[in-house]
C-alpha cells in the first residue's frame, strides 16, 4: 500500500481548483496573476503536509483529534498571514478577485481535508 494514498486525490482536487479559479478569474475579465498560482500552491502544500502529519496518528484517537484541531488552527493562522501579505503586494485591481479566490479555496481545501480525515478515522476504527 502507498505511504501517501491521498496524494493522487489531492493533486486531482488541486487541478480542479486551479481550473475553477482560472475560469472564475477569466470569465470576470480579470488577469490570472502569480497571486492566484501562489494561493493554489500554498493550499496544496499545506494540505499535503497536514494530511501526512494527521494520518500518521489515525490509530490513536486522542492524538488524532489533537492533531486535527491543531491542523485547523495552523491552517487558519498561516492562511490569514499569507492572505494579508498577498493583499499587501497585490495591485488594487486584483484585491477583490483574490479575496473571493482565497475564501473559496480555503473552504474547498478545508472540506477536502475534513472528508479525507473522516474516512481515515472511520476505516482506522474497523
Amino acid at each position: 500500500m502507498s505511504k501517501a494514498p491521498f496524494l493522487f486525490p489531492l493533486l486531482l482536487f488541486s487541478a480542479l481548483c486551479a481550473l475553477a479559479t482560472w475560469c472564475g478569474v477569466y470569465f470576470t475579465g480579470n488577469a490570472f496573476t502569480w497571486h492566484f498560482v501562489f494561493l493554489l500552491t500554498y493550499f496544496t502544500l499545506v494540505t499535503l503536509a497536514l494530511l501526512m502529519w494527521q494520518e500518521r496518528s489515525s490509530a490513536q484517537a486522542n492524538i488524532f483529534i489533537r492533531r486535527f484541531m491543531g491542523g485547523l488552527v495552523m491552517k487558519l493562522m498561516g492562511s490569514l498571514l499569507v492572505f494579508a501579505i498577498l493583499l499587501k503586494v497585490a495591485p488594487p485591481e486584483v484585491d477583490k478577485p483574490l479575496t473571493v479566490a482565497f475564501a473559496g479555496r480555503y473552504v474547498a481545501y478545508l472540506a477536502f481535508s475534513t472528508v479525507r480525515l473522516s474516512r481515515v478515522i472511520r476505516t482506522a476504527g474497523k
